[in-house]
């Protein structure tokens, strides 16, 4: 078999659901060799079936870099993919027993093979770098806060806001609306009324404003990417139709050539017919 007919046989659906069954088949072997009663009465069974699965995604693995030789590495997912299923090749005994927990990691190749969940991932990572200069806002809003808060509550709630760091954490807590209210906020409060105008506007800040912006961002870089796509989508299109309209045209002369032969041919029979 060709690389380009390995190609077109890997990237079939049925293959690919393929592969996306195993995985989740997988990631529920893996769950049950948690339970110690099962693994009594089917431990061998699983450790069979698991040593089957990990030999089909060795031979997937073997294929697609036989396929796509060099290029098959230029992809990220595809190295993220290659590095999973070493990781399970790992013999896991002695000082490697750990790697047999690590082969849960084999789930996380649904992210490349689930085309919604890599459509998420992807936005993500395109979003760091403005997730990043979020960060660095909501660590300037942290500190400010966190350096009024010490010198407001620190000395009659020094538990929460004692210190910088202790004060940190606390805003922390308040931003997950963790216990907020009762635990921090209006034990404070019944001290000090005006406390309560520090944690609203806290709040709104850190928890909504920034959250809002956070989600808009990832959003916003969702649809740059579905559009990206739709444009690749419709170039590759157009390419393939010009190509077959190239093809039509080059025919249709082919055939007019032909025509025009066969009129020659008949015209200079019948002049031979013609008595002289």
């Amino acid at each position: 078999m060709s690389r380009i007919a390995l190609q077109r046989f890997l990237e079939k659906k049925i293959i690919q659901n393929s592969i996306i069954g195993l995985i989740l088949f997988n990631s529920v072997i893996i769950g049950l060799e948690t339970s110690p009663t099962i693994m009594s009465q089917f431990g061998f069974i699983i450790d069979q079936i698991d040593l089957l699965i990990l030999g089909l995604f060795v031979l997937e693995l073997i294929l697609k870099i036989y396929a796509y030789r060099l290029a098959f590495f230029k992809s990220a997912w595809n190295i993220f993919d290659t590095s999973v299923i070493l990781i399970s090749v790992i013999p896991a005994a002695g000082s490697f027993a750990v790697f047999r927990a690590l082969r849960i990691l084999r789930t996380l190749r649904l992210l490349k093979n689930v085309p919604k969940l890599k459509i998420i991932i992807e936005s993500l990572l395109h979003s760091v770098p403005s997730i990043g200069w979020i960060m660095v806002l909501l660590a300037i809003i942290f500190y400010v806060f966190a350096v009024i808060g010490t010198n407001l509550f620190g000395i009659e709630f020094s538990t929460y806001f004692g210190s910088l760091t202790k004060s940190i954490f606390t805003l922390f807590q308040i931003m997950t609306l963790e216990s907020w209210s009762s635990d921090i906020a209006r034990p404070i409060i019944a001290l000090n009324p005006f406390a309560a105008i520090y944690f609203v506007i806290f709040i709104l800040i850190a928890t909504y404003t920034t959250l809002n912006i956070f989600i808009a961002i990832v959003v916003n870089t969702m649809n740059e990417l579905h559009h990206a796509d739709m444009l690749r989508e419709e170039q590759e299109i157009r390419k393939m139709v010009k190509s077959e309209h190239e093809q039509l045209m080059e025919q249709i002369s082919y055939l007019t050539d032909e025509v025009r032969a066969l009129k020659e041919i008949h015209l200079d029979s019948d002049k031979k017919e013609i008595p002289t």
